[in-house]
């Protein structure tokens, strides 16, 4: 993948930020080395066998997976990983611009013939915030394949209003599509996915015999609605240094 070398602006060619701006999601490539890739899946392996009870599990008609939440504030070695990892700050810088902040971060874990389908939606819906600046970086931890539910996108989807209904005895919100429009997006351990907060996106089920862990960070450019969004500087930092 290329990179071009002037700074954070390059970080992303021409023609990638104009795939990104068309379609809501770009699959940049590897981010993440083997070292950092043995660490992130031991510490996925420890949250869902030491730390289950404090996983959010979404449930929904045809199973549940386990979403990890604030992992960075029981991981300090998480937060250096992701959070500061310098070629994804520049990825965000590239498409935020310099200032931006934490929305969350989590972690999935769908382990082997376990793990439900992750609803299609987009990630305002769970925010709400108004005319948002938001870039969802979806990093694997595993091979993701059809098989064990890679993500699924729905092109160009971010620059329309797509409609969501509430999934019955759910806190999960599903967009209303033509799914036969969805585009697999299969990638290799290591690689990551950057797309829109209103991009429309899900996953299959994992009915292969490993676990499918993904790291997922949610970063949001400053607004005039600020104000309104419930910030904090404990669960929202700002990635990098204001100015």
């Amino acid at each position: 993948m290329p990179i071009h070398p002037d700074g954070p602006e390059g970080m992303l060619t021409t023609e990638q930020l104009a795939f990104y701006r068309e379609k809501g999601y770009l699959v940049y490539g590897r981010l993440l080395d083997d070292p950092q890739l043995v660490e992130l899946r031991e510490l996925a392996d420890s949250l869902y066998l030491d730390d289950a009870e404090h996983a959010l599990e979404l449930s929904t008609n045809t199973g549940s997976y386990a979403l990890f939440l604030k992992v960075f504030q029981r991981a300090p070695r998480y937060r250096e990983l992701v959070h500061q990892h310098p070629l994804l700050l520049d990825l965000l810088e590239a498409i935020l611009g310099p200032v931006f902040r934490l929305v969350e971060d989590q972690l999935f874990y769908k382990p082997p013939h376990h793990g439900a389908p992750l609803a299609y939606h987009h990630d305002n819906i769970y925010y709400g915030y108004k005319d948002p600046e938001i870039v969802t970086c979806w990093i694997a931890l595993d091979d993701a394949t059809l098989e064990n539910g890679c993500l699924q996108i729905l092109p160009g989807s971010h620059r329309e209003e797509v409609r969501h209904e509430l999934i019955p005895e759910t806190i999960i919100q599903e967009a209303v599509i033509d799914h036969s429009k969805l585009v697999p997006v299969p990638v290799k351990a290591g690689e990551i996915v950057i797309f829109d907060g209103l991009t429309i996106h899900g996953s299959g089920p994992n009915t292969t015999d490993f676990p499918r862990r993904v790291a997922n960070m949610v970063a949001i450019a400053p607004s005039d609605d600020d104000e309104s969004r419930n910030f904090s500087e404990e669960d929202n930092p700002y990635l990098r240094p204001t100015p």
